[in-house]
């Protein structure tokens, strides 16, 4: 579609209106601020995190104290640069909606991703905003110890310590910026995964999983015992329309091992073993961490075996995994 350099100069003075909004936000500058706003009771701003919530804040009075409280108190986002895309503006008389995608980064590099909303009113020759709302992608602090893919394994999102993670891993690489499996066998193990997770990317598939299921969807992925005794681990969940991947154990595994505990009968002593195996530590390691000779580890590891009916240390964390 092509634009008159009418629509052109319109378009640019709308998002002249939304980037001064954000700069005079950074800079504290409340009647800078205000200023790029419609100051009535039609008023809305709606802010939309995984880690936080909604928050929801309806017309100027409300908007007003709120935010000069924010800049006065100095709780203002920290963030060094931003970068707006996939613009999209349509005007129809005295009102613009528009929408973007924005990443803002903050001074140690660390890049957040909010899906974003503007609603502006023309009075005159000036255009200010009406409504603005974002949803910012992700939990903020957590995800910088995940790592997450596209429905194809496809590495979306690998930070520093996701990174340094992976590289510890028995079982999990990057290769041509695809998740893989260390050994063929377990490639399959772990593609099957991955494409039984994105079967839950769109949202209301996601939904009727959590309804039918009684949770959000996390899938452990037992790959097999390694060449040094212990076993490969990590868990898929999903959300946001991709698939996170968790290489240590976390509170949903956790859970799961108190139910297997109840199950199949499992003492305390046997359940610290199992703990230590799951976490991917081989026999011997775990033994010292458990302060335990090697042989009593193997005797907990026999009856271990005899309760749950498997002989092995893959067919036993996959047991214990699929109980809860």
């Amino acid at each position: 579609m092509t634009q008159s350099a009418n629509d052109t100069t319109e378009h640019s003075a709308i998002m002249d209106v939304i980037a001064c909004e954000t700069d005079m936000f950074l800079r504290h500058d409340f009647e800078g601020w205000a200023a790029c706003w419609v100051q009535d009771d039609r008023v809305r701003e709606v802010c939309i995190s995984s880690s936080f919530g909604a928050t929801v804040l309806e017309g100027w009075d409300k908007l007003r104290d709120y935010m000069r409280n924010v800049m006065a108190s100095g709780a203002v986002c920290n963030i060094s640069e931003t970068e707006r895309f996939n613009i999209n503006i349509t005007v129809s008389s005295d009102i613009a909606h528009v929408v973007f995608d924005e990443n803002s980064k903050n001074p140690s590099g660390q890049i957040e991703q909010t899906f974003e909303t503007r609603v502006l009113e023309r009075s005159g020759d000036t255009w200010r905003i009406l409504y603005a709302s974002f949803v910012l992608r992700g939990h903020q602090q957590i995800d910088t110890r995940r790592l997450s893919v596209d429905a194809k394994g496809e590495v979306l999102c690998a930070p520093e310590a996701a990174r340094s993670q992976l590289e510890s891993h028995p079982g999990l690489q990057i290769i041509n910026n695809r998740l893989r499996a260390t050994k063929p066998a377990w490639d399959k193990i772990l593609q099957a995964g991955l494409k039984c997770a994105a079967e839950q990317h769109g949202y209301f598939q996601h939904y009727r999983y959590m309804i039918e299921s009684g949770r959000n969807f996390r899938l452990p992925i037992v790959l097999g015992e390694t060449d040094e005794g212990s076993v490969a681990v990590c868990v898929l969940f999903v959300r946001d329309g991709q698939t996170f991947v968790e290489t240590q154990i976390d509170g949903d595994i956790d859970a799961r091992l108190s139910v297997a505990k109840v199950v199949f009968g499992l003492s305390e002593g046997q359940m610290s073993l199992i703990q230590c195996i799951v976490s991917g530590v081989n026999l011997t390691a775990a033994s010292d961490a458990l302060g335990i000779s090697v042989n009593t580890a193997r005797t907990h590891l026999s009856r271990i075996y005899s309760k749950t009916g498997v002989n092995s240390q893959t067919a036993l964390v996959r047991t214990l995994l699929s109980v809860g």
